[in-house]
């Protein structure tokens, strides 16, 4: 197995600001909860499904060791009897949550690899979920829906296997112009906002966990209408229900642009499973204030070209890559810095339909980490036809576990204002497509930011 560079200053912080989280919940778990129909899987059976894939996913089998200059990747093999256990839940869906609310809490040896698997059974009466839980500094999303389609996915064809490992050197190189024009935008972005620095209610490290789940298919249909991606409708409507919910609740966020900070893509097809992030967590001022969600999403469109940049893309890239280790460290340092800490947003596609034997994963929650310092995190997933989003919100803002609902409905309202194309349905409605089976429109609009960079 081919060594692993150093882990980059991205994964170090996350590290550092779990150390810094006087509660678990502000930990740096990650992960998602897939939800399948069929009977309760053999435990034994998955243990050795699992084992049988370790090989390819060096993302399960290296651990972060040392600290700072001297971290270091190190290969380590996983006990399976500890990554991969079984629980009964009990027979209320609301258990499952709780659940997974304590597993998220629960130590883990410094030692072993960081990542579970947990079979929770016994909250409905055909099926049951696989939870999947790893640490941010050795995965990012993008990683964990490799790590899903390589464990669950169809079998690659020979022509879809990973490329060959190349240097990294070989990346494309973004022009003088290109890197003078990414450099300018992220200095704009590095302003200090501290909009969510209040004296009365100081931020904290509690969380709460909470998902809501909408169709897919009145997404699509409210991208096409405003010539826009998946990802800009999403951002779009939870930039919504925050502003909504800042009337009552926040006055430091109204009137005024909401900062969030978005994580940008910039694997490279021989770094699917590999250990450690491979993104840019890159800041974007979305328009703030009220106005009708089909406006916000017009200035939203605007706002977030800059990520569909291929250019862009390659500037942040490079970033990461080439630019000296302490001088990275420095803008790594500034973009945490308390004032400019502010709401992460993901988005993430799951492209193929999932199963374990043959049981069908019929719906993906995923699980987004929320640091200390930082207000609100969450993460959609696009899986088959429903659209599932994970909100991590600290406790101390006022009232904000009525943003799940507020995003919901600015969804609603929005995909009322365009009509469905041929062939779509409503908000909450079966399509009765075959499973993964994807429209070329629907290729055409899925966000660009969780593409893998391409070959030079």
């Amino acid at each position: 197995m081919k060594p692993f560079r150093a882990p980059s200053p991205a994964d170090l912080v996350l590290v550092k600001a779990e150390q810094l989280a006087e509660h678990p919940d502000a930990n740096a778990r990650i992960g998602a909860v897939l939800h399948l129909s069929g009977a309760v899987a053999d435990l034994v059976g998955l243990r050795e499904h699992v084992t049988a894939h370790l090989d390819g996913l060096p993302c399960l089998t290296h651990v972060l060791t040392g600290n700072g200059p001297t971290a270091r990747w190190r290969p380590a093999d996983p006990e399976m009897t500890w990554h991969i256990r079984a629980q009964h839940v009990g027979g209320d869906p609301q258990a499952l949550k709780a659940a997974v609310c304590l597993a998220l809490r629960e130590p883990w040896p410094e030692e072993a690899p960081a990542w579970r698997m947990i079979l929770l059974h016994g909250h409905v009466s055909d099926g049951f979920a696989l939870l999947y839980l790893s640490h941010h500094a050795v995965q990012d999303g993008a990683n964990i829906v490799a790590v899903l389609d390589a464990l669950f996915g169809p079998r690659p064809l020979p022509d879809q296997l990973p490329a060959p490992a190349r240097d990294a050197s070989r990346t494309p190189r973004a022009g003088l112009r290109q890197t003078a024009r990414s450099t300018l935008t992220l200095l704009r972005h590095a302003s200090r906002h501290r909009l969510w620095q209040s004296t009365s209610h100081p931020l904290s490290s509690r969380r709460h966990l909470l998902w809501a789940q909408v169709s897919s298919a009145g997404l699509r249909a409210a991208a096409r209408a405003g010539g826009a991606s998946i990802n800009d409708v999403y951002l779009t409507t939870v930039v919504h229900a925050i502003t909504h919910w800042a009337k009552d609740a926040w006055p430091l966020a109204t009137g005024t642009v909401i900062p969030v900070m978005v994580p940008v893509n910039v694997r490279t097809p021989d770094e699917v499973a590999a250990p450690g992030n491979r993104l840019f967590l890159t800041r974007i001022d979305l328009p703030g204030g009220t106005m009708p969600v089909h406006r916000r999403l017009a200035r939203t469109r605007a706002v977030t070209s800059v990520l569909k940049s291929a250019g862009h893309k390659t500037v942040l890239r490079a970033a990461l890559t080439r630019l000296p280790r302490r001088l990275l460290e420095l803008l790594v340092d500034a973009s945490t810095a308390p004032g400019r800490l502010t709401i992460c947003a993901s988005y993430l596609v799951v492209r193929h339909p999932l199963h374990y034997g043959e049981a069908a994963v019929h719906r993906i929650d995923a699980i987004m980490c929320c640091p200390p310092g930082v207000p609100l995190a969450v993460v959609a997933t696009t899986y088959e036809d429903t659209t599932s989003v994970s909100f991590r919100v600290d406790t101390a803002l006022p009232g904000a576990d009525s943003i799940p609902e507020r995003w919901r409905q600015a969804v609603t309202e929005l995909t009322r204002q365009a009509p469905p194309p041929q062939g779509s349905y409503p908000i909450g409605a079966s399509t009765g497509r075959s499973p993964g089976a994807v429209d070329a429109p629907q290729r055409q609009l899925l966000e660009e930011g969780d593409r893998i960079l391409p070959p030079p």
